[in-house]
């Protein structure tokens, strides 16, 4: 059975909104992590961000990411989608005014032409809720459930 539709209404109910979560990227052979505020909206994460930062230097020479926010671990492909005062990020700012209110007044720049908002598009991700492990295929969109009681402690 396909739990794609399910696992979508998870994603929405649980990163639907500002969660701190590290982010991954690589650097030549090296591995980076960092915590980001990371907001879901349509098989997508939204991060704002800065382009000169070294994040966003990896993801433009290797735009594989990985996500993760306890036991859910996620991969995608970054990519600068540009300034947020740009006319195509219009919707999407705004969402991003809203979930991110606690800090977005204070530490977005949008005058900076360098500002800038990072979309991942998520390919795969692992998540647990209501006593369920969801093996998700975005691209292929598919997803299974499997019972998993998850025992430990946060």
């Amino acid at each position: 059975m396909n739990y794609f539709e399910e696992s979508l209404n998870i994603m929405k109910e649980l990163y639907g909104h500002d969660v701190a979560m590290p982010l991954a990227t690589v650097n030549n052979r090296e591995a980076n992590i960092r915590t980001v505020n990371a907001y879901y909206k349509d098989k997508s994460f939204y991060i704002t961000t800065y382009a000169l930062s070294n994040k966003m230097k990896e993801i433009v020479s290797n735009p594989y990411v990985a996500l993760n926010h306890n036991l859910f671990v996620a991969h995608g492909i970054g990519k600068n989608i540009g300034n947020p005062l740009d006319e195509n990020n219009k919707d999407i700012r705004e969402d991003l005014r809203k979930v991110f209110c606690a800090f977005y007044d204070k530490h977005v720049n949008e005058n900076d032409i360098n500002t800038c908002i990072l979309k991942i598009d998520l390919s795969d991700a692992i998540v647990f809720a209501n006593n369920y492990k969801y093996t998700i295929d975005f691209n292929n969109e598919a997803s299974s459930r499997e019972k998993c009681v998850i025992d430990i402690v946060f």
